[in-house]
């Protein structure tokens, strides 16, 4: 289902305020609207078979080093590999939530920046 043409996460990602609000307090944060500055991201991205479920998210600061943007690039070649037959699924995820920087550097051959 997660290769095929038609799946797309889209119809799946809503995470309702509340939701984010609770993660929020789960690592200390203030519940707030952040805007651009963090994302309430899946720590196993739906991309890989994550789900919208407290235990499978966290607050991810835009200006980190790596921010959010640089594991979206990582989440999006992860669920390519898994759908050419490079990595199993279930490897996948166990590496993204795990280590994904260190995912990150097996997949593109360098440590990730920005």
């Amino acid at each position: 289902m997660l290769c095929s043409s038609s799946f797309h996460t889209s119809s799946i990602r809503n995470v309702p305020d509340s939701e984010k609000h609770a993660v929020e307090v789960e690592y200390g944060l203030v519940p707030k609207p952040y805007g651009s500055t963090l994302e309430i991201d899946h720590i196993v991205s739906l991309e890989l078979g994550g789900s919208n479920a407290i235990a499978n998210l966290y607050p991810e600061k835009a200006a980190a080093r790596p921010g959010f943007h640089v594991k979206d690039k990582l989440e999006n070649a992860a669920h390519a590999w898994v759908c050419q037959g490079k990595i199993s699924l279930r490897a996948a995820q166990q590496k993204i939530a795990t280590n994904w920087e260190a995912f990150y550097k097996l997949v593109y051959g360098t440590a990730p920046v920005g």
